[in-house]
């Protein structure tokens, strides 16, 4: 990123962006140069304003004060909401503008659905009045569901269907068929086949005519849309994000029957979809989807596996996924009629209960060593049995993180975060090699973290311990919902560029701390619908007492600490908690019994 991109990726409205986001609007604005006493006016051309340099004054509307706006301030015309600051802003200084039409902001969002999501949450947390249509996309976010299979014949299509009708006792619901061969979805419900989407049509993808052709009502609150189903073309991919940002003004659910035909719409499905319930006839046929999910993935998705009970009737127990019951569907009556009639079942329940509701997720700010103080936190949780959806962290702090998810009770819980934080383990895993690309391999790390988590994969957790991590380079980053738990917390635990990186998911990474960190705003553009974060402040530098602990890496660490900023006053999550100690010799047993004795006091407090 260079110092613009930089800009708009710590702006309040667009912090939740992928890079690839940021790149295109900076390539849809333009900078403006305004020399110290002129004027730039925003409404002119209804633009939205950002300052990347200088000092610029603007009267207060209809207060006449005066408000004074330093680089990473912006004004101007706020898509979606009626707070519009249409007057002219004056350079106290020589200064800079980053400008963008409205108009480019609004076809931004119509291809990029996560991020107008994550927009409209933050415009709503900032306390920006929603204008209108707004309001009408921001009240409650469609949850987008899909249904995959890597094979024909394994009841994709069932499961699907039987979840829209499951889905729709809750809410307005629609199926989207976007499998071109098999049983199509209209056929199961003995619906017309309306015409498949198949080229991209840039005049017509957001007229409601365009989309109203492709839906056939089956009742009041449950619809289908044909998107593939006997397309004898490709279905270009491009055409998803502006139909998900049409049928979210009127759908709670969209459950999308998706097949493996075709990988760039495949692809596409599962970047845009907050659920994924991978289908399988037999249970170790999981194994040929990780490398897929892993690759793909990269949005915080949820992923329950399913198996197909009537491909695997003596499959016994399916850990860490969902059984689809053996529906054993009647050729004399129509198939959903018999779905219909399975909706109040045990079976539905299990499903529903991983899509309805509200969903917390919970963001462990990156620290370092002191990390440790957040076992004592969760530990607070656990004894007060509240639980969370995404627990969602960097660096470090993915340690206390993953360690939740993989123990059951608090007492393993702290043993296991003792040993991880002890200077004794630090140590072993500090695997000095000559200098070459780096100072510390990764051997160490990865070893013990086979030890904790051995072959556990994060989506098997019903809390996802989700983390950020850095590319290879360091230049892009990644959230993981899926892959190696242990991958995942030996690479949280290499610093860039010091350490080795570890190989996942067919590429190199390393824990996003301290450039690239878990922010809160990361999950606006998921499904999550609140968010807590919670903070570690230590007045004190935290020192090792070991000698054995390498004062190289002791130094390195303090370098890192402070390029840490202390973080931004909250805005963005539901509730912001920080649990503040006075720490400056690494004392475990110390920092944890404090740290659990102040979460106890914070829980109460924030409500939690």
């Amino acid at each position: 990123m260079d110092f613009i991109d930089h800009i708009l990726n710590d702006m309040p409205l667009f912090r939740h962006c992928r890079d690839e986001e940021i790149g295109r609007l900076r390539a849809a604005g333009r900078v403006v140069n305004v020399q110290r006493g002129k004027f730039f006016d925003p409404g002119k051309d209804n633009t939205l304003g950002l300052v990347i340099a200088g000092l610029f004054e603007m009267e207060a509307p209809g207060r006449g004060e005066v408000v004074c706006m330093a680089a990473g301030s912006f004004f101007g015309d706020i898509p979606f909401t009626q707070n519009r600051h249409r007057g002219r802003v004056r350079a106290l200084v020589d200064s800079s503008l980053f400008v963008i039409e409205v108009e480019s902001v609004y076809r931004f969002f119509l291809n990029s659905y996560k991020a107008m999501r994550g927009y409209l949450r933050a415009i709503g947390a900032m306390g920006f009045e929603q204008s209108s249509i707004g309001k009408k996309y921001g009240g409650k976010a469609a949850r987008v569901i899909t249904v995959f299979s890597q094979k024909d014949g394994a009841g994709k299509s069932i499961l699907a269907s039987f979840l829209g009708l499951c889905c729709a006792r809750d809410a307005k619901t629609i199926v989207l068929d976007a499998s071109y061969t098999g049983d199509s979805i209209f056929n199961i419900f003995e619906k017309r086949i309306t015409t498949a989407v198949s080229q991209k049509d840039e005049e017509d993808l957001s007229a409601d005519s365009f989309i109203n052709e492709r839906i056939e009502a089956v009742d009041d609150n449950l619809s289908l849309m044909n998107i593939a189903f006997g397309s004898k073309v490709r279905v270009n991919p491009d055409i998803l994000s502006p139909i998900l940002f049409a049928l979210s003004r009127e759908y709670r659910y969209i459950v999308i029957d998706l097949s493996g035909r075709d990988d760039a719409l495949r692809d596409r499905v599962f970047e845009l979809s907050d659920v994924l319930f991978p289908i399988v006839t037999r249970p170790r046929d999981r194994r040929s989807l990780h490398p897929l999910l892993d690759s793909s993935l990269r949005e915080g998705q949820r992923v329950l596996y399913t198996l197909s009970a009537y491909h695997a009737r003596s499959a016994g127990g399916f850990e860490g996924g969902i059984i689809l019951e053996n529906l054993e569907i009647d050729k004399k009556a129509p198939v959903h009629e018999m779905l219909r009639s399975r909706v109040d079942g045990e079976n539905a329940a299990e499903f529903m209960e991983f899509i309805r509701g509200r969903k917390r997720g919970m963001v462990l700010e990156a620290r370092l060593a002191d990390s440790v103080a957040y076992a004592g936190f969760l530990a607070a949780f656990l004894r007060a049995g509240r639980t969370v959806d995404v627990l969602y962290s960097s660096g470090m702090s993915f340690g206390p993180a993953a360690l939740f998810a993989l123990k059951e009770d608090e007492n393993t819980f702290l043993e296991a975060a003792e040993d991880l934080f002890s200077e004794e383990r630090l140590n072993a895993m500090i695997d000095i090699t000559f200098p070459d690309g780096f100072v510390i391999k990764s051997a160490g790390a990865e070893r013990y973290a086979r030890e904790l988590a051995g072959d556990s994969r994060i989506e098997m957790f019903r809390t996802l311990p989700a983390v950020m991590l850095a590319d290879g380079d360091g230049k892009g980053a990644r959230l993981f919902s899926t892959g190696s738990l242990a991958g995942c917390i030996a690479a949280s635990f290499m610093l860039y560029p010091v350490c080795e990186t570890v190989e996942m998911a067919g590429d190199r990474y390393h824990s996003g701390f301290p450039a690239r960190k878990a922010r809160p705003e990361d999950l606006l553009r998921t499904d999550v619908d609140e968010i807590v974060s919670v903070s570690v402040r230590n007045r004190a530098r935290l020192r090792f007492r070991e000698k054995r602990v390498l004062k190289f890496y002791d130094s390195f660490l303090d370098h890192s600490a402070r390029v840490l900023p202390e973080g931004r006053p909250g805005g963005i999550p539901s509730k912001n908690v920080v649990i503040e100690i006075d720490e400056s010799v690494y004392n475990l047993k110390k920092i944890l019994e404090l740290s659990d004795e102040l979460s106890n006091k914070l829980l109460k407090e924030h409500g939690l």
